[in-house]
């Protein structure tokens, strides 16, 4: 009789959990959205959002002013009685790597660095940290501290994407898996960093010449999804901005992954955009500059192993540099065409549960650090085009604008890591296929990527009144 009853008991509990179960999957889990992004909600809004923005863009033309100035923000390990005023911490976890370390020392310094220019009383700032992301915390810190000064409209933030740089910067379960344990403190620390940067540079600038010019370097990138038979963006695209008085400051953009340096290392370091940093300023460059490229599909291919292989492709990448430099003719008079527009997203579709399923939009942002204003900014410079997004982007979707931009006759530069985050953007095509890139990182459905590359045709359409 006892024996019927605990059955009896151990069936109801078995009942219970399974109801419980099918509860929590039924409302943990949804199917994937795969209406055409075009006839959505998002969509319409995010279209009248940039219309707007195209009726606002900055248009100046004439001399113009350069200004340069770095930040060394690498932080400081001390054991006892940190100061976060100071950059003093007692931990701080090397970003980008789940299974990171935790810095004990520095291998190579992290910088800031930022390039203020001004034309006809029109001001525009590039901001690159060597740091896997710029965190939106950070920026909003920069914004507050700069109290208008400096409108975030006027800031295009980048990334080398280093992943032996500066975590505990974003909060929520997928920003403290990649990043450690969130501190308000190391984002007070770098906002005032930054807002001083930007301070900084503004305070230098002078009369400058700017160029612009592109080379490939096939042999130091590679399709990380589905190697040689991929599609590849290879060109390093360079940017110069010389003051009349002699400085020299220049910007590398490239689409190979910084990741040369895995989670065996323990120190800081800026991987091979480090070195490539280095190496220009040692050949004559006063301030060298790296912007993350189209990296969301593109790894990193070089000779040698760990930091070997890390110094191997920065300096023949700042080589190959050096040889476009030359060549490149500059201008004093610079025409700018500054576009900044917020955009909508769809509902977050982020963390596999089967082909079909993932984490439903209330589950999934649980675990997703809250984001504000999202923005995608364009600028053009002369026969350059910069667009810099909050994402990292396929190099083989990014091929398909630099060529339709290169037939009309531009050099251009799509640079990630613009103050927010919302994952890899691959081709649909990959979207099913098991990767990283698709599986864990593709956060919005299969037809984001189609949706934020048709905003940036309609933004280089604008920034070059052509129709690509």
């Amino acid at each position: 009789m006892r024996t019927k009853r605990w059955q009896r008991r151990v069936l109801r509990t078995v009942g219970i959990l399974a109801v419980m179960l099918g509860l929590l999957f039924y409302f943990a889990a949804d199917t994937i959205e795969t209406d055409p992004y075009f006839e959505s909600g998002y969509y319409k809004i995010t279209l009248a959002k940039v219309d707007d923005a195209f009726q606002e863009k900055i248009e100046a033309q004439g001399q113009f002013l350069a200004g340069f100035a770095r930040m060394n923000i690498t932080p400081k390990y001390v054991k006892d009685s940190p100061d976060a005023a100071k950059g003093e911490f007692s931990s701080i976890k090397l970003a980008g790597y789940g299974d990171g370390q935790i810095a004990v020392g520095v291998h190579d310094s992290l910088f800031a660095k930022a390039i203020a220019l001004e034309v006809d009383g029109n001001e525009l700032i590039f901001l690159s940290a060597d740091m896997v992301v710029i965190p939106e915390l950070v920026v909003l810190e920069v914004e507050s501290n700069l109290d208008s000064e400096i409108a975030r409209a006027q800031i295009l933030y980048g990334a080398t994407h280093t992943h032996a740089s500066i975590g505990n910067c974003i909060p929520g379960f997928v920003g403290e898996s990649f990043m450690g344990d969130f501190q308000p403190e190391v984002v007070e620390w770098l906002g005032k960093k930054f807002t001083q940067l930007i301070l900084n540079a503004r305070k230098d600038r002078k009369p400058a010449r700017f160029s612009s010019g592109d080379i490939r370097v096939p042999n130091l990138i590679r399709n990380r999804i589905i190697g040689e038979t991929g599609r590849l963006n290879d060109k390093l695209n360079v940017a110069t901005f010389a003051q009349h008085e002699g400085k020299k400051a220049a910007i590398g953009i490239f689409g190979a992954h910084a990741t040369t340096i895995g989670p065996w290392n323990d120190k800081f370091s800026g991987d091979y955009p480090g070195y490539f940093q280095r190496s220009l300023e040692a050949k004559g460059i006063d301030l060298a500059l790296f912007f993350a490229g189209t990296v969301g599909s593109h790894s990193n291919k070089g000779k040698g192993e760990k930091f070997q292989k890390s110094r191997y492709i920065g300096e023949t990448l700042a080589d190959s540099a050096s040889v476009l430099i030359n060549k490149m003719e500059a201008d004093s008079i610079l025409a700018m065409t500054v576009i900044t527009t917020e955009i909508e997203i769809p509902e977050l579709q982020a963390f596999y549960v089967s082909d079909r399923l993932r984490l439903s939009p209330w589950a999934g942002g649980k675990m997703m650090a809250e984001m504000k204003s999202i923005y995608l900014q364009g600028v053009k410079l002369n026969d350059l085009l910069w667009i810099t997004m909050p994402y990292e982007l396929s190099g083989e979707y990014g091929i398909d604008l630099k060529n339709a931009l290169e037939v009309a006759g531009y050099n251009s530069a799509l640079t990630s890591f613009n103050g927010q985050y919302l994952g890899y953007i691959v081709p649909q095509k990959y979207y099913y296929y098991d990767t990283y890139e698709a599986r864990l990182m593709g956060w919005y459905g299969p037809s984001m990527g189609d949706y934020l590359m048709e905003l940036n045709f309609r933004l280089a359409n604008e920034l070059t009144d052509s129709r690509l």
